[in-house]
Parts: structure tokens; sequence; C-alpha cells
């Protein structure tokens, strides 16, 4: 048993040992991680926090790992999860979530209630703490018009919050670092018509399932939208659509997205992301950034 095992033990938080980034990953590409921890609250967070450190244990944060393309190799760190922290309370035109809630539960909650300002992000399969953390949008709306306060814990262990403008929102930013670890969310919505609502959740659903490849392997938008310019159209005017290094393919269906056939490896994912980004910027001078996190 390792110090982290009889620590997590201690302080009864849950953890599992040998877990395959092929089962937590919505990629399903990536090795096998030694240890991952799941946190219940902030509190556990910030005890794994001064753990990590006092004692030089790498670690890495996730929620769903939706946009999240790991290694094929072994891990040398242990992955906090923040799958637990699934608090959830409606009081009145707010939703109090923890972090490892998922947009579309935070949607449907939303719906029930009758709140408005949810709907555009329905749909979106990350967590919210990771949707926080990234800024997560779509159909122009974006968390940051949403987020009223956050809970998280910093890369020395201690709790802290975050409110207003002080998250420092940008395009897909924010102030917060790979190092902490947003444990819970205040998002502040409008009343609304139930029906109405329902209708744009519809909608925006349909869109994804028309425009998307929902039904193969991805980490969505593989690149952020360089300013003036959609990464998709210029990688479809490059003549990539349908490109494939051994099993990582661009998407037929939105060459925004980079799918996997059946048995990709990251190494097949990090190549063609080379090769996208070499032709685009030789065809248009655009440079094109990841959007998905490479762990």
């Amino acid at each position: 048993m390792t110090d982290t095992e009889m620590f997590c033990d201690k302080n009864s938080i849950p953890y599992q040992k040998n877990l395959s980034t092929k089962s937590i990953s919505t990629f399903k590409i990536g090795g096998v991680i030694p240890l991952a921890v799941f946190p219940l609250n902030a509190d556990h967070a910030a005890l794994l926090i001064r753990f990590f450190k006092t004692n030089n244990i790498k670690y890495k944060t996730a929620g769903n790992c939706s946009n999240i393309l790991f290694s094929d190799e072994k891990k040398d760190y242990v992955l906090i999860k923040t799958d637990n922290m699934n608090s959830l309370v409606v009081d009145k035109d707010r939703i109090i979530t923890g972090a490892g809630n998922l947009l579309s539960k935070i949607s449907s909650t939303a719906l029930k209630s009758h709140l408005s300002g949810m709907e555009n992000l329905y749909g979106i399969p990350g967590s919210v703490g990771g949707a926080v953390i990234m800024n997560a949008g779509a159909y122009g709306s974006e968390m940051s018009q949403i987020v009223e306060e956050t809970e998280y814990v910093d890369n020395k262990g201690d709790i802290r919050i975050v409110s207003g403008e002080a998250h420092c929102f940008g395009y897909r930013y924010s102030c917060f670092s790979d190092r902490e670890i947003v444990t819970k969310t205040i998002i502040k919505l409008n009343s609304g018509n139930y029906q109405d609502i329902r209708e744009k959740m519809t909608l925006v659903i349909a869109k994804r399932k028309a425009s998307q490849p929902l039904e193969m392997p991805s980490a969505g938008s593989v690149f952020m939208r360089p300013e003036g310019y959609f990464a998709g159209k210029l990688i479809e005017d490059c003549g990539l659509k349908g490109f494939s290094v051994g099993d990582a393919m661009v998407s037929t269906k939105h060459a925004g997205f980079i799918v996997n056939k059946g048995k990709a490896t990251s190494n097949d994912v990090k190549h063609l992301i080379n090769i996208i980004q070499s032709q685009v910027y030789d065809k248009f001078g655009v440079k094109l950034e990841t959007e998905i996190r490479i762990f």
C-alpha cells in the first residue's frame, strides 16, 4: 500500500488503483493511472493538495475527461477526479452545484425549476468544474454569463472563494490554474417558461446531432477559434476532412473534431494535430491552438 493510499484510508477519501484512462475518457484513448482519488468535498481536496505538496507527489485534476487526451504510457502522477463532488441545491434563481455534476444534469435541473440561461450549454459533455475553468460555451453562451461565485482549493491547499469579475473569464480561459481544484459553483439564472426552455434545449441537441460526430469517441472541438476565423472551416479548406493518422481521423461531419475510429493512440492524435496545424499555417498563415488538454 502506498503512502497516498494510506492517507486516503485515514481520511476516508475514495480512491481506485490502476485506472484505465480509456474507461474514463470520451476519447477512449490512453494508458493506466496507478492511482486516482475522488475527494467528496473541498476539505478532502485541501487535504490532498497539502499532502501532495509536502510529499512532492505529482498530481493532475480532471472532471468528466471530455476534453482530455491521455498519453498511452503508464502515468507517474495521481489523478484527482471531482466526480463525487455532486452536491446540488436550487435556491430561487440560483443553482449551487458541486464541481462534479455534469452540465447536462444542471441544465435539466434548471428546466425542472423553470430557470433559463443554461439552454445553449445543454449537451456539452463536461462537468461543471471543468466548464468553469475553461469558460465552456456553445451557440453564443458561455459559463461567464451565469457563474456568480466559485469555491476552489488553491495550489497551497487553502479553500478560497472567487466572485464576479474576479473569475477573469475570457475565451476558454479563467483565473484558475491547472494546480487548483474547483469544488463548487453558484450559477445565477433567470425565471423562464418551462415549455420555452424545453424547446430551446431540444433544438440545441438537434443542432449538435446534425453537425457534430457524437456517435464516435472524441474530445470535442480540438482547436480554439482563431480570431476572425473558424477552425473547422480552415481545416476543411485544407482538404483534411476524413484525413487519418492510424485510427485518429478528422471528422467527416465537422473538421474541428478528431475522432477515434476504434484503436487510435495518443501519438496518432498528436501527429494528426501537428499535420493540421502545419497545413493550416502554410495555407492561411493562421496558428491553431489546441483547446483539448493533453495529459
